[in-house]
């Protein structure tokens, strides 16, 4: 997973022009998963003379002599009320249909589902919002003057009476969603995923800075090789680009391609080390 706790996620999106959009609506079901699993879990299975499941917990199921209000369309096109006959093994009672009307409402239940998930996944205690209140401003001290503050606190504290606590892992409280923390997690409208984490690209810009210091520690001519190489189709073509011509040409590409290859693969061995 990537974060973006000391980067900025990489999308196009203005903080200001999402700052407090939530869903249009809620749509719910009932019974919900968590009902229809908290019933089978129950194990309380009910059975009519015909060995028909027609109960399991709370939740009834039809045995084909049941009917429920809904709509069907006439022969004319007009869609008008009517029992509709359940077929057996339906399940009864059922409803699909938006909870809350059109308009921005938060919707507390999801976020909560979404906390829970990521606490379960990192093993790390229930997530907590807490607002950071009004900020106050301190002064900026440098590197040097925090180190002699830290050296003057150890030396006024009597570590043999210091008791440490180990405190379980938390997640971050600054946000009231905790998915806000991955955007690596989220597709953008571009279909890619987040920002880069940032030791990525830490390891990225030194493996491209040890690389530029590798061939820069190669000769004029080994460079020269490996430019002509990587566009070359054949040895001859690296060969003709040192000045020769025919089969000395291919002779000597080879020869100067694997010579180049043998300095710079020593290169890369002694800055590695």
């Amino acid at each position: 997973m990537q974060t973006n706790w000391s980067v900025v996620p990489a999308n196009d999106n203005n903080p200001e022009d999402v700052e407090g959009m939530a869903a249009e609506r809620r749509w719910r079901m009932k019974p919900s998963v968590e009902e229809i699993m908290r019933a089978v879990d129950s194990g309380e299975i009910e059975r009519n003379g015909d060995g028909q499941v027609v109960r399991i917990g709370r939740i009834r199921f039809s045995d084909g002599s049941q009917t429920e209000q809904g709509f069907k369309l006439t022969i004319d096109g007009k869609v008008v009320a009517a029992q509709i006959r359940m077929p057996a093994g339906a399940m009864l009672g059922t409803k699909d249909a938006a909870e809350n009307q059109l308009g921005a409402e938060e919707d507390s239940q999801a976020a909560a589902a979404s906390n829970r998930y990521f606490a379960d996944l990192l093993k790390t205690l229930p997530h907590r919002y807490r607002s950071g209140g009004k900020r106050r401003r301190g002064r900026n001290y440098s590197r040097d003057e925090a180190a002699a503050m830290l050296a003057e606190a150890y030396a006024n504290t009597n570590m043999a009476m210091v008791t440490f606590t180990r405190y379980p892992d938390g997640l971050p409280c600054g946000s009231p969603k905790m998915a806000q923390v991955f955007p690596g997690m989220v597709k953008t409208c571009t279909g890619e995923s987040g920002s880069m984490a940032w030791q990525d690209i830490v390891i990225a810009k030194a493996d491209r800075d040890v690389w530029a210091a590798t061939v820069d520690s190669l000769s004029h001519s080994d460079r020269q090789v490996l430019d002509a190489a990587a566009t070359a189709g054949n040895m001859k073509d690296i060969g003709t680009s040192m000045g020769f011509a025919g089969k000395t040409a291919e002779r000597r590409g080879k020869r100067s391609l694997i010579a180049a290859n043998d300095n710079l693969m020593r290169a890369i061995e002694a800055y590695a080390a």
